[in-house]
C-alpha cells in the first residue's frame, strides 16, 4: 500500500493504492494529507481510483482532513470512488459533508468552494446516489 503525491494545475493529489485497515497505511495516509494541509495547498484531491478499501479509521482520516481544511478555507475533494466506498459513504450519511467528484479532472478544475451550495456537495447527483 502506497500514498503517492502529485501537484497538477496548482492542486496537490493525493492517490491512496490499495486497502486501509487503520495501520501503517491509513497513518501514512493521515500524514501525507496533515503535510499537504500545513503547507496550505488551497485544494487536495484524494484520487480514489487504486484505492479498494477504506476502514472506519481511514474514512475517519479523509473526514477530518475534510474538517481541517474548511477550518483553513480550503477544500478536501474525493474523487473515483468506487462502488463499495460510495456505499459506505452513503450509509454513514458522509455525503452531506464530503466534496465528491466524478474524475479526477473534474475536482482538479472546479474553482474553490464551487460545490459549497450543492445538496450532496458533488458535481453530479448520481455519483453518491445509492446502487
Amino acid at each position: 500500500m502506497h500514498v503517492h503525491i502529485l501537484r497538477k494545475s496548482g492542486v496537490a493529489v493525493v492517490r491512496p493504492e490499495g486497502r486501509f485497515f487503520g495501520g501503517s497505511e491509513t497513518r501514512e495516509l493521515e500524514s501525507k494529507l496533515g503535510a499537504l494541509l500545513t503547507e496550505r495547498h488551497p485544494i487536495v484531491v484524494v484520487d480514489l481510483e487504486r484505492t479498494q478499501h477504506l476502514n472506519s479509521t481511514a474514512l475517519g482520516v479523509l473526514v477530518g482532513a475534510h474538517r481541517h481544511a474548511a477550518r483553513l478555507g480550503a477544500e478536501v475533494r474525493l474523487c473515483n470512488i468506487d462502488r463499495g466506498i460510495r456505499h459506505t459513504l452513503v450509509i454513514l450519511k458522509l455525503v452531506n459533508e464530503m466534496i465528491v467528484y466524478d474524475s479526477l479532472r473534474d475536482a482538479v478544475v472546479a474553482p474553490l468552494n464551487a460545490t459549497s451550495a450543492a445538496p450532496l456537495r458533488a458535481t453530479a447527483a448520481p455519483v453518491l446516489a445509492p446502487e
